[in-house]
This record gives structure tokens, sequence and C-alpha cells, in this order.
């Protein structure tokens, strides 16, 4: 799909309507302000997205004040990931801001989270085919990595950067690799090595409860 396809996909529903919503309000202070992951990759592949996420480099606290005057919940506990969630009539969006991330340090998550700029924003992720930007008022997808349009193309999964280095920040990325495999990609050598080299270690530093969703949702019982 195209970026002029992609662009007339957005906004034609009820749900799309309050995303209309968020990037007027967004736009009114600033023009960086992208749909980002999962929702560009299933609108290139021609699926149906089943949430969608928000970047942009509002600050927070006017995110608060102007969605709350426009008559949205807001709740902003995860400020300190630099995420606002916002709510209108019972259907919730995420938020955030570019972000760059500190050290990993238990294979979950990073111990300080500050504002980034694209590049790094995009380099915190974990597979080239979700770290694309849409921007749906100009039509313009970016692609931080170069490599994350040629991917959906050819359907292939592969790591953003030196595999093994995702992997160890988020030991789950290794399932997640898997589970991107069945639902139809392709495996890039170079990232499927590295799954298998650290499976059996990235295996015991999960907790079961992560490793269960990941496996409910390669059966179909959890979104993508």
């Amino acid at each position: 799909m195209d970026q002029a396809s992609l662009n007339a996909q957005f906004f034609r529903s009820s749900t799309d309507n309050l995303l209309l919503q968020i990037f007027i309000i967004l736009h009114s202070f600033s023009k960086e302000n992208y749909l980002v992951g999962g929702c560009v990759r299933d609108e290139l592949l021609g699926l149906e997205p089943k949430d969608y996420d928000i970047v942009t480099d509002v600050a927070i606290p006017k995110i608060t004040e102007s969605f709350q005057e426009a008559g949205w919940s807001v709740t902003d506990s995860g400020k300190v990931f630099l995420v606002t969630n916002v709510s209108k009539n019972g259907v919730q969006f995420e938020i955030a801001n570019f972000r760059k991330d500190g050290i990993y340090l238990n294979g979950r998550r990073p111990n300080t989270v500050e504002i980034g700029d694209i590049n790094e924003d995009a380099n915190r992720r974990d597979f080239t085919v979700n770290a694309l930007y849409f921007n749906p008022f100009n039509g313009v997808i970016i692609d931080p990595t170069g490599k994350g349009l040629p991917d959906i193309d050819t359907r292939t999964l592969r790591f953003i950067g030196k595999p093994e280095d995702r992997i160890k920040e988020d030991r789950l990325r290794v399932f997640r690799f898997y589970r991107f495999l069945i639902k139809g990609f392709n495996a890039d050598k170079r990232s499927l090595q590295a799954c298998r080299t650290m499976f059996n270690e990235s295996y015991k530093l999960t907790t079961p409860e992560r490793i269960r969703e990941e496996l409910e949702k390669m059966a179909g019982t959890g979104g993508f």
C-alpha cells in the first residue's frame, strides 16, 4: 500500500474520528505528531489495526491540560515513561513523547526514560516494521531505520540494529519474534540466529506470565 492509500485508510470510522480529534489538538501545538508501530505496520499490510499508538513532541503537561479542556479523560500515571493515556466514549489511546531509553538492567525495562528525537525513539523499538511513523495530515511516512518500508514489502522480520542488543533489552522479544513469524513474516537470518542462540537464557529470564501471554497470542486468543 502506498502513502496516499494509507492516508485514505485512517479516519474512516467512529474510532478514527476520535483519532482525528487527537491529531487536531496536538497539531495546534506542533507538527511533529505521528501514528507509530503496529497500527502503521498493519495498515501497510492491509490489516485492520487493533489499537493506535501516537508519538509527539508536545509536552505532557500541555497534553493533559488541552485534552481535559476538550472533554477527554486523561491518565498520566505513565508519565515517568513519558506516556499519557487519553480516553473518550470508552475508547483509550496512548500518547507518548519521543523517547530515549537508559540502560536496561533487568531484561525488561530501562532504568530511565528521557525525551528523545524521532531517530532515538525508533532505535529503542524492536523490529524495523514496528518503527514506521505516519503523519495522517500530510500522508508522509518516516522510516528512520531505512529498512522498515523495504521489510514491509518483503514481509521480513528484522531486529533494529544488532539483534543481540535488542534481545538483551527485553528478553520477551525472542518469543515475540516467533509469534510474528507465525503471522506470515519471513525471518531475517541474523535475527533468527540470535533468537536461537539466546533462547534458553531468555526463557530463564522471562516470567511465566509474559511467556503465557505470548503463547496465547500465537494461539490466536490475544492481539497481534
